[in-house]
């Protein structure tokens, strides 16, 4: 199993710790990165693509995540498209639905959901 990894730049951290059945990417701090696609895809992509165990879920969770900007949700987005494409593996996204920003730019990712539950994107 990997180890666990932090990766950072500026005020963004992304944290991935890896579990049996679960890769989950805590979002740390805040991103006003200008392109943000340049830090995160590698990291993301990477995730999905040395996911050998078919059954680990990937769980993005953003509860304590202070902001980000609206280009910061791109390579989420690009993920999920890629994952709900490809009919295989699974992704949960996890929010603060009490943060406003949170609920109004994370909520709407809810259009990527799958009847299967492999995509998910939970307020708790």
């Amino acid at each position: 199993m990997a180890k666990n990894k932090i990766f950072e730049k500026e005020q963004l951290k992304l944290y991935l710790e890896y579990q049996d059945h679960i890769i989950k990417i805590n979002w740390l701090g805040k991103c006003t990165l200008k392109n943000p696609s340049e830090f995160i895809d590698p990291i993301l992509e990477d995730v999905v693509k040395n996911n050998k165990n078919p059954t680990r879920r990937i769980v993005f969770d953003f509860q304590n995540f202070t902001f980000m900007n609206s280009s910061a949700i791109i390579p989420i987005i690009s993920i999920l498209k890629n994952i709900k494409k490809a009919e295989r593996g699974s992704v949960h996204v996890h929010y603060n639905k009490e943060e406003r920003w949170q609920e109004i730019l994370l909520g709407e990712l809810k259009l990527f959901e799958t009847d299967d539950k492999r995509i998910q994107i939970k307020g708790i």
